[in-house]
């Protein structure tokens, strides 16, 4: 990955210091640091001008934070994974290997099952289409899972009609996990922590794991688009990121370098319209604006760069 033209990493330096975060990173960065310093100086005697642009900055930051800010359905977290199949063998595959216990089933005339399952402490929504639309409206994902014993859970996945990834190893990112490819073609990283350094500490029991050939970029458009805020990433010569993880507001998200698996996800946010406008701005395609949903919801459709749709919504009151 390019480096950034030191006005990007000045501006990201003074927008650090203005919002009283630490920008000491920066002293790390030859070129960077006089003028890091010098900011650093500056921020406490700026003049009028100054003072008014960087408000306005702040002003509009805001603005966005509060569109954001989770509205979240109670059980849920920010970002929910909405699987599409063409019938409920995806359910049962879910109750017989990880125990779901299914919370809420509703027939849609029209368009199919809607079912919610939760899955330890996590929730997955399934659409069951019908065979007519399975060709178009299959999307398969990847999650990472953490479980009690990964040996006997990956057993379950194989008896249930899952094919085997990865046999259950101990991992040097601190799990012993297995990789599992369900009926419908979604991949299911199955881990049990093994010490301090697993991820488990970071994670719900499903945790989304998208796939981008430049992830980099595409977590940066996630950033413009919905304001998430990277935690951790590991780097690869040549750009290669097997690993970073996004937080949107209280759910994380997983990425790595490898061909896209375009799936659905619902965002729960404050305002829909605010943050639909802002995924557009960012470069997202638009599928539907946002409008009133019988439920009481309101819900807005875009596609990202990666081909994943998002469904931004505001849940009944």
């Amino acid at each position: 990955m390019a480096e950034q033209p030191l006005p990007d990493r000045l501006d990201a330096v003074v927008d650090t210091l203005v919002a009283r975060g630490d920008a000491s990173e920066a002293l790390r960065d030859a070129e960077l640091a006089p003028l890091a310093r010098i900011a650093a100086d500056l921020r406490h005697y700026p003049s009028r001008d100054f003072t008014a642009r960087l408000r306005a900055r702040l002003e509009r930051r805001t603005a966005m934070t509060t569109a954001l800010a989770p509205a979240v359905r109670e059980g849920f977290t920010t970002v929910t994974p909405y699987i599409w199949v063409p019938d409920r063998g995806l359910a049962d595959f879910l109750v017989r290997v990880f125990d779901a216990v299914e919370t809420s089933v509703m027939d849609n005339p029209g368009h199919g099952i809607h079912r919610e399952l939760r899955v330890g402490n996590s929730m997955v929504m399934i659409g069951e289409t019908g065979d007519l639309k399975a060709a178009l409206q299959n999307r398969p994902v990847a999650f990472h899972v953490f479980v009690e014993d990964v040996d006997a859970t990956f057993a379950r996945a194989i008896a249930a009609g899952g094919t085997s990834l990865g046999e259950p190893e101990d991992r040097h990112y601190g799990e012993r996990a297995g990789f599992v490819r369900d009926a419908y073609g979604n991949h299911w990283y199955i881990a049990t922590a093994l010490g301090p350094q697993s991820l488990g500490h970071a994670l719900r029991t499903v945790t989304p794991y998208l796939h981008a050939r430049d992830v980099d970029g595409y977590m940066a458009f996630l950033t413009r688009a919905f304001g998430a805020v990277e935690e951790t990433r590991a780097e690869q010569p040549g750009g290669v990121i097997p690993y970073a993880r996004m937080r949107f507001g209280d759910a994380a998200v997983e990425f790595g370098t490898s061909d896209p698996m375009p799936g659905s996800y619902f965002l729960y946010v404050a305002d829909p319209d605010s943050v639909y406008e802002q995924a557009l701005a960012a470069g997202a395609k638009p599928l539907s604006a946002p409008d009133d949903r019988p439920s009481g919801g309101r819900i807005g459709f875009v596609e990202d760069p990666v081909g994943n749709h998002w469904y931004i919504a505001r849940p009944p009151a």
